[in-house]
């Protein structure tokens, strides 16, 4: 699709057509890939759409996308039903349900014409209109109170057996009636007004209701591939950026010489602090392509990582880990702590005046926390926060509750959903 093409099919948005008219990032965006989260973002909330936008946020949006574009597709392809079109398109359906039915009576009736009367022709439009008329607004209804991607399995049954056990009386009772004034037959055979009215209810009821379950399977299992290949790409990315942070000159440099120093102060201490070391860059090379670890395995791992923390810094920094038993079985995201321990040090002020203390701990089993009194540097390097991001991300494909990054004054708090 091209970005023409694109201005064209959003008439009915102003605000996304406004800002892509007018700005080349949102071009970015499109050329991206990320045409269905700008769709989103302007459609239900153009000032959180903005904001998501200038703040370098606008991938995270993307995690609200399950099967929201089956919604903004269907609400297109509702204009197509307007009056002018419905209405001829269910004249044209009625003529073909009608000389079908026809054939098959002709098939079981020895004498049955097939070429019938006018009026029978007009009363089955009549039907047709009336019944697609009801599904429809029945269909209106379910899609507020009980939408395709809440339930779909549950959603086709209910508009099935509603549609059948309302329209189903009605079908036969217009037929009746159509008999009675329209066509003037002498006498009403009620097994064929049965026959004819199943016959209807499943061209017009049934099937209709297992072609849009069908299209919203195809749709939902299309946004999974791309949900899934979406998290592969950032799976990927935080592995490097985790090797990157483990093994970037800084950290290594610092551990040298730390260890350098140890070397001639304390050898018991120098053999320690390369057996967590080396802990470290094994768990790193171990782990970094799984989707989830054990808490009791990531302890174990952040343990050792703050053991050289810790001997750097000396009584500066404090890392107080309270974790409960049974939460030591729950899972989390490998190297989740790291990262998070890691910009806790990277951000703020570490020194004899103002020691920065790191609290890990968790809630209810539920959450796992990770905070810091918050004593942030006066200057600080331009960081990417391509690792919180992608962490925020994998937790959005790993578990339905989200991230919670509280900030106040004086601290500042990530919450971490237990798996």
């Amino acid at each position: 699709m091209s970005l023409t093409l694109f201005l064209n099919y959003t008439k009915s948005f102003p605000t996304l057509k406004m800002f892509a008219m007018n700005n080349s990032t949102f071009q970015n965006f499109f050329n991206a890939g990320s045409l269905s989260g700008v769709i989103l973002m302007a459609e239900h909330n153009s000032d959180n759409f903005n904001n998501l936008l200038h703040k370098g946020k606008f991938s995270l949006s993307l995690k609200l996308l399950p099967l929201r574009l089956y919604k903004l597709h269907r609400m297109q392809s509702s204009r197509l039903f307007s009056p002018l079109i419905r209405i001829p398109a269910m004249t044209l359906i009625g003529l073909i349900l009608k000389f079908l039915l026809d054939l098959g009576f002709g098939m079981v009736y020895r004498y049955y014409e097939l070429i019938r009367p006018l009026n029978e022709y007009i009363g089955a439009v009549l039907l047709t209109v009336i019944l697609f008329e009801g599904v429809l607004q029945l269909k209106k209804l379910l899609n507020r109170r009980l939408p395709w991607e809440k339930s779909p399995t549950r959603r086709l049954f209910i508009e099935v057996t509603i549609n059948t056990l309302l329209l189903l009386p009605l079908i036969i009772g217009i037929r009746v009636l159509i008999n009675i004034f329209l066509i003037e037959v002498q006498f009403i055979q009620l097994a064929d007004e049965v026959i004819t009215a199943v016959y209807y209810s499943i061209f017009l009821i049934a099937i209709p209701a297992f072609a849009e379950f069908a299209i919203f399977l195809v749709n939902r299992y299309r946004t999974g591939l791309a949900e899934v290949e979406k998290f592969r790409k950032e799976n990927a990315e935080f592995q490097f950026e985790t090797l990157r942070t483990q093994v970037n000159p800084h950290f290594l440099f610092n551990s040298l010489n730390t260890l350098s120093s140890l070397v001639y102060e304390d050898r018991e201490k120098a053999v320690l602090f390369i057996r967590h070391m080396s802990d470290v860059y094994r768990y790193v090379l171990e782990n970094r392509s799984r989707e989830t670890i054990s808490l009791r395995e990531e302890i174990v791992f952040i343990k050792a990582f703050v053991y050289l923390y810790e001997l750097r810094f000396d009584k500066k920094l404090t890392v107080d880990i309270n974790i409960n038993e049974k939460s030591l079985d729950m899972r989390i995201a490998p190297m989740t702590l790291q990262l998070l321990i890691e910009n806790a040090v990277k951000h703020n002020i570490v020194s004899s005046r103002k020691p920065l203390h790191i609290n890990v701990y968790d809630e209810n089993g539920l959450t796992l926390n990770v905070s810091n009194n918050l004593q942030r540097k006066p200057v600080t390097m331009p960081s990417t926060s391509i690792g919180l991001k992608n962490i925020i991300s994998r937790y959005g494909f790993l578990s339905k509750q989200s991230i919670e990054i509280v900030e106040t004054e004086t601290e500042y708090k990530v919450s971490l959903p237990l798996i």
